[in-house]
């Protein structure tokens, strides 16, 4: 067995390799992380530490590429589509400092000749990673790997729930619960209130649908409980304070201060950088125009609600396929809706001046029917008055089910077969999601949710990552040692 390990140096990342591969012998296992601190003491023949670092900044200048095979035709043309992806994703990379695409393409051909070469060489037959590729060379692993038929498995995390699963393929992540939930509905059907009738339109409505025929783990049921409320959630954070400020001076004041204490040959080259000053300065008006540009929402109104992504995020790249530009989205959405139904989009709380234009903000407004709404107002108060709420892969779409709203999902997420959840993908689906969310038809009832979570409770394990949920019981450690049982025992079953 030769693997390829990728992220696991977290503190819980040694406890979860080693419990995963305990009793089992390695050939090669070729470990990328960010330092040894983590190492896993394996059964292993040869083990090779890559670091992380390099790898991110698409860094080769210690490799000597007399040793590695070359790049051909073939397998550049099998790798396009990965190659699409990559200049996209290789942004997150590029947001301090100008990348121009010379340096992307060569960043991505040297990750790909030497990542073929690694794979071929130590015959790699599994690949395991901490999250889905998100960090532009993992998605050239990953993407290596499919085309060589080598299995490819990494941890669908939901921070939310404090869970994961075992995941192969980003786009079809979930597929697990939805046949799940088959087998869950089959087991509690002829149940006194099986009525699939129930609406979610009132708590005496939701009293008749008695919880204890569809009994949840307490973790389950609160996050149930939660969101029938309209209180934050624990992970919806606060907007960072120093980006509330309309002056330039005092939001990066005290921080160019820390960066002068501990990093002050950056600090002096950006200083002196009239690149650096441009940019920065243009990022400033971007994040000003948005707040220039929003009104407030007319409730009264018939929309839909879309609330944008944070980005850089691995939720809207690759998650959200092409929809990471979120105005082809809002474009497709706005495309279809009737003419007296507006399209209220409103910016993520915590979006920097990263990932945004004038141009993009410009578009968003032109385009027809869509109204700006500022970035503080309620997100609760628009869920609850809109007819729909639609994101790429946002968790305001399952806060919406909850709250008897239909969603509409453009990209890939563990929640993308839950009941009331409708699949964009072209402009048919758009149009056929639309017609069923301005007729007013009821698509999903409170026992389809409890369902739905039922069958996520049956086919997820607690997870050891960060961000930590306030609903561990468990300690750190020992969620490691379950998720390492867990992946060990789909090892064990496919070798």
């Amino acid at each position: 067995m030769n693997v390829i390990l990728k992220g696991f140096d977290d503190s819980a990342g040694k406890p979860m390799i080693e419990t995963a591969f305990k009793g089992l012998k390695i050939g090669t296992c070729i470990n990328v992380m960010n330092d040894k601190k983590q190492w896993p003491e394996l059964d292993c023949e040869n083990q090779i530490f890559i670091p992380a670092g390099p790898q991110r900044a698409g860094d080769y200048s210690k490799i000597d590429w007399s040793e590695i095979s070359p790049l051909d035709e073939e397998l550049i043309e099998k790798m396009r589509a990965c190659e699409a992806l990559f200049m996209t994703m290789v942004e997150r990379y590029a947001n301090y400092k100008d990348m121009p695409y010379e340096e992307r393409k060569r960043q991505y051909f040297d990750h790909l000749r030497y990542w073929d070469h690694m794979i071929e060489k130590h015959q790699i037959g599994l690949l395991l990673m901490n999250s889905v590729a998100h960090q532009c060379y993992d998605q050239v692993i990953n993407d290596l790997c499919k085309l060589k038929n080598i299995p490819v498995w990494f941890f669908e995390r939901m921070p939310i729930l404090g869970v994961a699963s075992m995941e192969e393929d980003f786009e079809t992540t979930g597929t697990e619960i939805k046949e799940k939930m088959e087998e869950v509905r089959k087991r509690y059907e002829g149940s006194a209130c099986a009525s699939t009738s129930t609406e979610i339109t009132s708590d005496e409505e939701a009293t008749a649908d008695k919880k204890d025929e569809i009994d949840l783990h307490p973790l389950f049921e609160e996050f149930c409980k939660n969101q029938m409320d309209d209180k934050d959630p624990w992970y919806m954070g606060p907007r960072d304070p120093h980006l509330e400020t309309d002056s330039f001076i005092k939001k990066w004041g005290s921080i160019a201060v820390r960066i002068f204490i501990h990093k002050p040959k950056y600090f002096f080259r950006s200083v002196f950088s009239p690149a650096f000053w441009k940019r920065k300065i243009k990022q400033h008006k971007t994040s000003l125009m948005y707040d220039r540009i929003a009104v407030e929402p007319d409730l009264s109104k018939k929309f839909i609600y879309m609330p944008l992504h944070m980005q850089p995020e691995a939720t809207t790249c690759p998650l959200g396929g092409v929809y990471t530009d979120q105005n082809l989205m809002v474009q497709q959405m706005a495309s279809h809706l009737p003419p007296d139904v507006l399209l209220y989009v409103k910016e993520h709380p915590a979006q920097e001046e990263l990932c945004r234009s004038p141009e993009f903000y410009e578009t968003l407004k032109n385009t027809k029917q869509v109204v700006l709404v500022p970035r503080y107002f309620s997100t609760h108060e628009l869920t609850r008055n809109a007819l729909a709420v639609a994101t790429v892969t946002g968790t305001a779409c399952l806060e919406g089910l909850f709250k008897g709203k239909s969603a509409v999902m453009f990209g890939h997420q563990f929640f993308q077969y839950a009941p009331g959840v409708k699949r964009v993908h072209t402009n048919e689906d758009c149009k056929r999601a639309v017609e069923v969310i301005t007729s007013g038809q009821q698509t999903h009832t409170l026992r389809d949710l409890r369902i739905f979570m039922k069958a996520l409770e049956e086919t997820t394990f607690p997870y050891a990552g960060a961000p930590e949920t306030p609903h561990m019981s468990e300690t750190w450690i020992e969620r490691a040692v379950i998720v390492g049982e867990e992946m060990g025992k789909k090892v064990r079953r496919y070798f």
